[in-house]
C-alpha cells in the first residue's frame, strides 16, 4: 500500500489528506511559520498533502505560504468565505479572481465587508451591544490579540469577505446579535479570540468545492481534519478523522455525534505549535493506517522521540467497538488524548 493510502472501511483503498486550521492548531506562537512549513513539507514528501483552512485573510495566507516556503497549493481563508488558488492552475469554474497577490488569486464566496461594518455599527449603537471591530484597535493591541509576527499581523485587516469582532459582552447578548444577523442572512462564528461576522459560509463547504475543482471523486480521499474552535466545527464533523486541538487549561471542543452512515473517529491533542501538530497528525495517521507507522518513524518530528511518544500515547480502541466494515466511533467526551511531544 502506498504511503498516504489506507484501507477504507469496507476494504477498498483511498488516499489520506490532512485539512488543518492554522492559529492555535498548527501555529501557537509568533515566529513559527518557517518551522510549520518544514512540518507540512515532511507530510507532503510522503504523499500526504495538507490543505490549510484558516480564519486568516487572503493576504495573510499568501504571506504565510511564502514565509513557510510552501509549494503553490489551494487554501481556505476567512473561514471558507474565500479560496486562494495558484493562478498557474486556475480552475475554469471559478471565474476571474477577485484579487491577485503573488502567485495566488482569490475566489470570494462571502459578503461585502463595508456593508458588514455599516450594519455592525448600527446594531451596536441601537442595541447597546459591547464589542469592538478588530480594525478599531491599535496595531499593538491587534498584534497581541492574534499572536502573530508583525508582517502577518498587519495583513489581518485586509478583509475580503468578513469582519472580525472582539466580543466584550455576555453570551446572551451574543445570541441576540446572532438572531439579528440571521435576519440579514448573516452569521457570527467564534474562532480563537474573535467572533467572525460573515454570510453563512463554512470550511467544510469550501473544502468540498476545492476537491471538486481538483477533480477528486467522492469517497476516494480520507480526510483527517485538525481544528480547535467553533469555526472548525463543520470541517471536523465532516471528516473521517477529527483531531481536536485545545490548550492544556481548557477542554476540547465537543463535536456532535456522527451519523450512522458516516462514522467518524475523534482524538484530542494539546496545542503546542508545529512540532506538537506534526506529532499528533503522524500518530493519528499511524493509528488510521498501520502501514504508515514505519514511515512515521522514518520521518520523525523535530526530536526523534516525538512521533514515537505520540504513537504510544494513543489509547487502544476497545475490541467491542471495532467492526469489519465501519471505523469505531469515539465520542469527543471520551476521545483518547494524543500526548504532546517531549521537550527537545
Amino acid at each position: 500500500m502506498a504511503p498516504g493510502s489506507a484501507a477504507r472501511p469496507g476494504g477498498s483503498a483511498a488516499a489520506w489528506r490532512v485539512v488543518s486550521d492554522v492559529d492555535h492548531t498548527l501555529l501557537e506562537h509568533p515566529g513559527e511559520s518557517a518551522f510549520a512549513g518544514e512540518c507540512l513539507r515532511r507530510l507532503h514528501q510522503r504523499g500526504i498533502p495538507t490543505l490549510l483552512a484558516s480564519s486568516k485573510t487572503f493576504a495573510e495566507m499568501v504571506a504565510f505560504q511564502t514565509l513557510a516556503e510552501l509549494p503553490p497549493q489551494p487554501f481556505l481563508f476567512e473561514n471558507g468565505c474565500g479560496i486562494g488558488w495558484p493562478t498557474a492552475s486556475w480552475p475554469a469554474a471559478a471565474g476571474a479572481p477577485q484579487q491577485v497577490l503573488g502567485a495566488y488569486g482569490a475566489i470570494v464566496r462571502g459578503g461585502d465587508p463595508e456593508r458588514l461594518r455599516t450594519l455592525l455599527h448600527h446594531l451596536r449603537a441601537s442595541g447597546g451591544l459591547r464589542f469592538s471591530l478588530l480594525e478599531e484597535l491599535n496595531f499593538e493591541a491587534i498584534r497581541q490579540l492574534i499572536g502573530l509576527e508583525e508582517p502577518l499581523a498587519r495583513l489581518a485587516l485586509q478583509r475580503l469577505a468578513s469582519v472580525p469582532l472582539v466580543w466584550q459582552d455576555d453570551e446572551a447578548a451574543l445570541d441576540r446579535l446572532r438572531r439579528q444577523l440571521a435576519g440579514e442572512g448573516l452569521g457570527a462564528v467564534s474562532g480563537g479570540r474573535l467572533v467572525h461576522v460573515a454570510p453563512p459560509c463554512d470550511k467544510a463547504e469550501a473544502l468540498a468545492l476545492v476537491l471538486s475543482w481538483e477533480g477528486e471523486a467522492p469517497h476516494t480521499t480520507n480526510l483527517l481534519a485538525c481544528g480547535d474552535s467553533e469555526n472548525d466545527r463543520a470541517l471536523l464533523e465532516s471528516a473521517a478523522w477529527a483531531l481536536v486541538f485545545h490548550p492544556a487549561d481548557r477542554p476540547a471542543l465537543t463535536l456532535a455525534p456522527p451519523a450512522a452512515e458516516r462514522p467518524r473517529i475523534e482524538r484530542t491533542a494539546i496545542a503546542g505549535g508545529p512540532e506538537a501538530w506534526l506529532a499528533a497528525v503522524e500518530a493519528a495517521l499511524a493509528e488510521a493506517a498501520p502501514a504508515l507507522t514505519e514511515a512515521v518513524r522514518a520521518t520523525p518530528a523535530a526530536t526523534p522521540a516525538a512521533a514515537d511518544a505520540a504513537i504510544a500515547a494513543i489509547a487502544p480502541r476497545p475490541a467491542a467497538a471495532a467492526s469489519p466494515t465501519r471505523s469505531p466511533v469515539v465520542p469527543a467526551s471520551r476521545s483518547p488524548e494524543i500526548a504532546a511531544p517531549p521537550p527537545p
